[in-house]
């Protein structure tokens, strides 16, 4: 069943009254947009009977609303730090792109490492991920799975031999930057 929209009309009729209260409230810039804001609010999470009383606005309500809605202008507004063009400290802390090609290189590595994760079998794979994606030792892994530390701590070595074993051309490709001979 779609919501009914006809009640705005009757809060609408107010709109310049909702703009020179959001202006009293100190905002002239947005007043517009703020008031129009209140009405998508209004519409998604109030219905008629709760403003419209009598075939009046509550003006109390309205008010609330549109503090509100500006207040969370506001909060908006203050997450994001406008930057001057010319703030050489600014474009400093910019990251240096000049690396792209060992991050790149990086990527592709840990994408051979995936793969190679991938054909281990389940039991390996989870206590893999677990260990390298977490930040949970082995203490924890053991004490949370109700596995012996020493079992898990035997399955990673092995693991990390495996993944050592196959991965090592890779790997020195890697450190030696020939990121075109990553397989």
């Amino acid at each position: 069943m779609e919501k009914s929209a006809e009640w705005l009309k009757i809060v609408a009729k107010d709109h310049k009254k909702w703009i020179k209260l959001v202006k009293d409230l100190g905002e002239y810039s947005f007043a517009e947009d703020i008031v129009q804001e209140a009405y998508i609010v209004l519409y998604k999470y109030t219905n008629e009977e709760s403003i419209v009383k009598n075939g009046k606005v509550s003006q109390g309500y309205m008010f609330y609303t549109l503090r509100s809605v500006l207040f969370q202008f506001h909060n908006a507004k203050k997450k994001f730090k406008r930057q001057d063009i010319d703030d050489k400290d600014f474009f400093n802390k910019i990251p240096n792109i000049n690396n792209l090609d060992v991050e790149e290189g990086y990527n592709n590595f840990c994408l051979l490492l995936d793969k190679k994760v991938d054909t281990f079998n389940w039991y390996d794979k989870k206590l893999w991920k677990l260990y390298s994606q977490t930040d949970m030792s082995i203490r924890k892994i053991a004490s949370e799975t109700n596995i012996s530390w020493v079992s898990i701590f035997n399955s990673l070595k092995n693991i990390k031999n495996d993944l050592r074993e196959d991965l090592k051309e890779d790997y020195e490709d890697w450190k030696n930057r020939d990121f075109e001979r990553l397989k």
